[in-house]
């Protein structure tokens, strides 16, 4: 099978309509993924410097009376090692932790907007965003779906950016195939897949040959134990939500309602949130 996604399918499907109308136009249907990021070539408001006089890149902080809250970006399409100018999931897991072993940081915001992504470093990312010592708030502006919204559920608070044009939600998983046999055949291409002895279930998800019953029965049920692992977490992190399982996506007046966010503000919100919330925490300790 090939790689799953918890994704929200109004990108998938703006992202593979714009791919196939460059192949049918004769254009490159190449894809340019750039190398892991340099971090000199980052943006320099994506980067701060410590006490100690170390730079830290690809996130950045907001100063409180209390001490530094942590701003940790989800832009875009989540992979585990990231593209497309995106900062990967496995990054983004390093981030949180960079935040949690500097005593100067107090609390993390996790700035989203994102339709979600591959399934692939989704769960360790949530689990790291569940175990951070340190208090996280995720802020939400545009959207946080599917995988986006998996990792959410795990922060302490949820803070959605408008009632109307913000939304979560899209809970579920799913595997993409394209049959292009008809397109190679109207561009003259003939393919032929030859698999050796003891094979016949090498690469069946393919591009060239369609998919029978039983192998559409198959990768459903790959997907059934992921899709219950992501309802499991979300659950345990959001106990209070409410049946919002189908893959709908809901706005924010809807997810406040249905206990998928916490409340409606903007990004200074969240850092005073997560800042309180710091504060609480020292007070327990």
């Amino acid at each position: 099978m090939g790689r799953t996604w918890a994704l929200e399918p109004r990108f998938h499907n703006a992202q593979s309509l714009a791919l196939i109308r460059r192949m049918t136009k004769g254009g490159d249907s190449t894809i340019v993924i750039p190398e892991r990021m340099d971090p000199s070539a980052v943006d320099p408001k994506a980067a701060w410097t410590d006490s100690r006089g170390q730079r830290h890149y690809g996130w950045n902080v907001a100063q409180t009376k209390t001490g530094k809250v942590a701003i940790i970006p989800i832009m875009g399409a989540m992979s585990r090692y990231g593209d497309l100018c995106a900062y990967g999931t496995e990054d983004i897991s390093n981030f949180i932790l960079e935040a949690n072993a500097l005593d100067e940081v107090t609390s993390i915001v996790l700035q989203i907007d994102s339709p979600g992504g591959d399934v692939n470093g989704t769960e360790l990312l949530g689990d790291i965003v569940r175990t951070s010592q340190k208090p996280i708030v995720a802020y939400v502006q545009g959207m946080a779906a599917s995988a986006a919204y998996w990792v959410a559920s795990q922060a302490r608070e949820i803070i959605m950016e408008s009632e109307t044009s913000t939304e979560v939600g899209s809970i579920g998983v799913l595997a993409v195939h394209v049959d292009a046999s008809a397109f190679y055949e109207k561009e003259g291409i003939k393919v032929t897949i030859i698999r050796s002895e003891g094979s016949q279930d090498k690469a069946l998800f393919n591009d060239v040959e369609g998919l029978s019953e039983k192998l559409k029965a198959e990768v459903k049920a790959q997907l059934a134990p992921i899709k219950a692992q992501f309802i499991k977490t979300v659950k345990a992190g959001r106990p209070n939500i409410g049946e919002v399982f189908t893959g709908k996506m809901y706005n924010g007046k809807a997810a406040l309602q249905l206990g998928m966010a916490d409340r409606i503000g903007y990004l200074g919100d969240a850092v005073y949130r997560a800042d309180l919330l710091a504060r609480k925490q020292q007070t327990n300790n």
